[in-house]
């Protein structure tokens, strides 16, 4: 249900009837536990950022209860600019309201900007783990690619085992695979800022089995089958000849090194 239309929905006015058949005018909020209209607001929120700019101005009761930090942590930045150059100051302390109360979206923007941007790279990884903790697979996605350009082994097989549970992981909307999403919005952030992290101009890792066993000529024939069916297809994602786990990984980061500027 949309944000506008929960509001009204539970905003309205309802009328009932009382013991000597006088009609009752019950207000909806007004009756409603703190807690719950803290809960109305932030699933409007989520819905949409105006919508619930417009209830909060709608009501006292609701402009009161506005400023709970479970509002900003679900709090829809869908028509925010993922890299907003030029901001108000009032649109900058909102969107650091919504990163202090653990917006899992505000939390992932500003993890890849800070990581491959602004080389502050332990802000960056906090900020990309507290979203991920949270559910964002953007975020364990872009954290999955740091893991394998790891010198860390483990780091490595953590970085296999998160790419190899979100292509596996069914799509949030329509019949695109989620980590087609995932990199399509690290790709939409990184055409947007200055890349300086030299972690991607690194030699690519190698996770494929064929070349860990050394069987080369696999690995080229597994690489010509790719390239004739097109890694850039739509059913890219959906390439069940693809023959381990390994060997997504080479594609991902192959997708993503290409997303950036050449050294």
């Amino acid at each position: 249900m949309g944000g506008s239309k929960l509001m009204k929905r539970i905003g309205r006015r309802r009328s009932k009837e009382n013991k000597n058949g006088r009609e009752v005018i019950v207000a909806s909020f007004e009756s409603l536990p703190s807690e719950v209209v803290v809960e109305v607001l932030g699933r409007i929120a989520s819905s949409s950022f105006t919508d619930f700019f417009n209830a909060k101005l709608s009501s006292k009761i609701l402009n009161e209860a506005a400023d709970d930090n479970y509002i900003y942590q679900q709090m829809s930045l869908e028509k925010f600019p993922v890299v907003p150059w030029r901001v108000t100051t009032e649109a900058s302390c909102f969107l650091n309201k919504c990163k202090e109360s653990g917006n899992p979206e505000a939390l992932y923007r500003q993890g890849v900007v800070d990581y491959f941007s602004l080389m502050r790279i332990e802000s960056g990884l906090e900020s990309l783990n507290r979203a991920a903790s949270s559910g964002h697979r953007g975020a364990l996605y872009v954290l999955s690619i740091i893991f394998l350009f790891s010198e860390d082994d483990e780091f490595k097989k953590q970085g296999i085992r998160i790419l190899s549970s979100i292509h596996k992981s069914k799509p949030t909307s329509g019949k695109r695979r989620l980590i087609r999403e995932c990199r399509d919005k690290l790709r939409e952030i990184v055409r947007m800022i200055w890349v300086v992290n030299p972690l991607v101009q690194k030699q690519r890792p190698s996770t494929c089995c064929a070349i860990r066993d050394n069987d080369v000529d696999r690995h080229e024939r597994l690489g010509r089958r790719r390239r004739r069916r097109g890694w850039e297809s739509d059913d890219e994602d959906d390439d069940d000849e693809v023959e381990c786990d390994g060997c997504r990984c080479d594609r991902e980061v192959d997708s993503v090194c290409n997303m950036f500027p050449r050294a």
